[in-house]
């Protein structure tokens, strides 16, 4: 439900740094699932998705708002669909083996990591 809220609030212009971290970790746990074979259809919205937060993080710098565009806000709630189906499609213990493996990467600044300076 916290995903969900952070979309609305994110549609308004009216999102903060809580929500769009919220929607970033939906979105690498999405794409460490897809990345392993578990609903890989979802990396191209993954993708979109990373861009669009990337642009609203740089907005924010510039305006104090933070919100997603159109098309981003359309990948996004893409993610979510995905990330739900990816969830409810394995067992628990395989989710949360995915979450561990998401963790691992970003603290090992891998490079498919995107650090947002």
């Amino acid at each position: 439900m916290r995903e969900l809220a952070a979309i609305e609030a994110m549609s308004k212009g009216n999102g903060t740094t809580v929500e769009w971290q919220e929607l970033a970790d939906l979105m690498n746990i999405c794409e460490v699932m897809g990345s392993n074979g578990i609903g890989a259809e979802a990396l191209p919205y993954c993708q979109q998705a990373q861009e669009a937060l990337t642009e609203a993080a740089r907005r924010f710098e510039k305006t104090g708002r933070m919100g997603l565009s159109g098309s981003g806000l359309n990948a996004i709630r893409e993610v979510y669909e995905y990330h739900d189906l990816q969830r409810s499609s394995v067992p628990r213990s395989v989710y949360e083996q995915m979450i561990v493996k998401t963790r691992n990467r970003i603290r090992s600044k891998s490079k498919e990591v995107v650090e947002i300076k």
